[in-house]
């Protein structure tokens, strides 16, 4: 099958599933979801593989197993497959799921029967049909040091990828990527783009008095924390009143560089590092502006939000987030600090402007849903398992 791309495709609810085919068996799968009871849950993946299983919860063309934690909700349809882990720690418990997992898959697998692993940990012992999802290759472009581990990690199983009968990649620039690093066969490379939450929608009041600036990224060297407060400062130094609010997490090997970008800022004071907020849309929907300062990104999620919030989003173009993005909010050249600036006061001076990105930012988001993401994995899981 060639690479394929998401379109747009409207949301099912779940009282009113996909039908099948006419005639078709539905594809068993069995999907691992650890990732939504272990340290990943908040992270980008837990937020894919929630909202995929949600979407494929409504699909009647696939028969859904979850490999999962007791304590994790799962929408009617899904059958739970049962697990404890024992580790407490991150390292530990990670180790501990990659040596029992493939054990455990073989009490709830029958032949035939997918296995789809939707986190970058490329399992070892796990038999054909499997379908591996490809979020980004970070640590194996990267010459950042917070990524040292991940590329030690990378090195040992980014090879079993090889061994998967498809790969799912979440954008074009994630599949490309892995044909040009990992030596992917493009033939077994699929895109399926993720979609956004429909409880992402603009506000109805706007921007908040005092108005704010907003990035919602996990802390890392590659962010680009250091570019977006240089905007903050610019602004404050020409006038604007806005705040710069960060949300994401800040894990403890990252605390002295945040300290220290922190120390080179000249109004500090204007500078909210928010690390844990239950609930984002009210924040996108209260902001004046988004900037996306990542240097590289596998997809690009929160600038989608972003925009599915109506907030104007300003972007440095590279990997992923130029094709997210895309005609949804401004984009600048890579690490260009002063371009940013200046596409930002644009918004901020201009309300024609502000409204025009906010409605061109709705519509773009319209492009990307769960249900359409869904329907590829549907259409991937049932070529490995006719082939199988």
């Amino acid at each position: 099958m060639p690479i394929l791309a998401a379109s747009c495709v409207t949301a099912v609810p779940a009282e009113n599933p996909t039908p099948s085919l006419p005639g078709a068996q539905p594809v068993r799968v069995v999907i691992d979801a650890q990732a939504l009871s272990s340290d990943a849950a908040g992270s980008g993946i837990a937020t894919y593989t929630g909202n995929l299983i949600g979407a494929l919860a409504t699909r009647l063309d696939v028969e859904l197993v979850a490999l999962s934690a007791s304590a994790v909700a799962l929408p009617e349809r899904v059958t739970r497959a049962p697990f404890h882990r024992f580790s407490r720690t991150p390292r530990a418990e990670l180790i501990e799921h990659a040596i029992r997992m493939p054990l455990e898959l073989r009490r709830v697998r029958d032949d035939g029967t997918v296995f789809h692993n939707p986190v970058f940990h490329a399992p070892l012992g796990v038999r054909s049909p499997w379908v591996q999802t490809l979020h980004d290759v970070i640590p194996l472009v990267s010459s950042s040091p917070d990524v040292e581990v991940l590329r030690a990690r990378w090195k040992r199983f980014g090879p079993r990828y090889l061994k998967a009968d498809a790969i799912i990649a979440i954008s074009n620039h994630a599949a490309s990527e892995g044909i040009r690093v990992l030596g992917l066969d493009p033939s077994r490379v699929h895109v399926a783009r993720h979609g956004v939450d429909p409880s992402f929608v603009p506000g109805s009041v706007g921007p908040s008095d005092p108005p704010y600036l907003l990035v919602v990224n996990e802390f890392s060297r590659r962010k680009g924390f250091g570019e977006a407060f240089a905007v903050l400062d610019t602004l404050v130094d020409a006038g604007y009143p806005h705040r710069l609010v960060v949300v994401g997490r800040i894990h403890d090997w990252g605390r002295e560089d945040v300290t220290k970008l922190m120390a080179a800022v000249r109004h500090p004071e204007r500078i909210e590092l928010r690390e844990w907020v239950p609930d984002l849309v009210p924040i996108y929907q209260s902001a004046s502006g988004f900037l996306m300062t990542s240097r590289y990104e596998g997809f690009g999620l929160t600038p989608l939000e972003a925009m599915a919030c109506g907030v104007p989003v300003v972007a440095f173009s590279n990997s992923a987030v130029t094709e997210i993005v895309d005609g949804g909010g401004q984009l600048v050249a890579d690490g260009d600090v002063v371009a940013m600036v200046a596409a930002v006061r644009k918004v901020l001076d201009e309300p024609s402007c502000a409204v025009e990105w906010s409605q061109r930012g709705v519509e773009r988001a319209r492009a990307f849903t769960w249900a359409a993401s869904a329907a590829i994995h549907a259409e991937v899981y049932r070529s490995v398992a006719e082939r199988s």
